[in-house]
């Protein structure tokens, strides 16, 4: 199928992909929200992670300010998180920014 996310989330759609590539688990959901949430806008992380999981842009944009608010994910999920992107080029992506 044809990527169609707008050009300026194609990395972070790449980095996402190739760390997890048989889709996002429901227990790192939340701790990938809250580590790209200091690198990207809301929306544009709300969009890129609802064309990712195929669930409503709605949903997924409420799920971003959930995890700065009322479900802060741990320190330990957020590592874990990390080092499947660092695998995955993260540390080159943040550059790009």
């Amino acid at each position: 199928m044809q990527v169609t996310i707008a050009p300026h989330l194609q990395s972070t759609y790449q980095l996402i992909k190739c760390a997890f590539p048989n889709g996002i688990e429901s227990q790192v959901y939340l701790p990938l929200l809250a580590l790209l949430y200091d690198e990207m806008s809301d929306r544009n992380l709300a969009e890129v992670l609802a064309y990712y999981t195929g669930k409503d842009y709605g949903v997924v944009l409420n799920d971003v300010y959930r995890v700065k608010s009322t479900d802060i994910p741990s320190a330990e999920a957020i590592t874990k998180v990390k080092q499947r992107l660092l695998a995955c080029g993260y540390e080159d992506w943040l550059e790009e920014g």
